[in-house]
């Protein structure tokens, strides 16, 4: 029996959902499915690995929200 699932409301800033439906069309997934899939594997990140994961994510979105302008 498929677990029971939840609908989630979220405010996304339109640069992350623009780099959420291009990684999904890169993966061959749903947004939804992208979605899940990154939620799920933040999760199984080591304490260290997932601060370090955060903080080169944060130097992305700078250098991405940097070149858009």
């Amino acid at each position: 029996m498929p677990e029971k699932t939840i609908t989630l409301h979220a405010r996304i800033p339109a640069s992350l959902m623009r780099r959420l439906k291009i990684a999904a069309a890169e993966n061959g997934r749903s947004q939804n499915g992208e979605l899940l899939a990154r939620l799920a594997a933040s999760f199984e990140l080591e304490p260290a690995d997932r601060a370090q994961a955060l903080a080169l994510a944060t130097q992305l979105t700078a250098l991405l929200e940097k070149s858009a302008r």
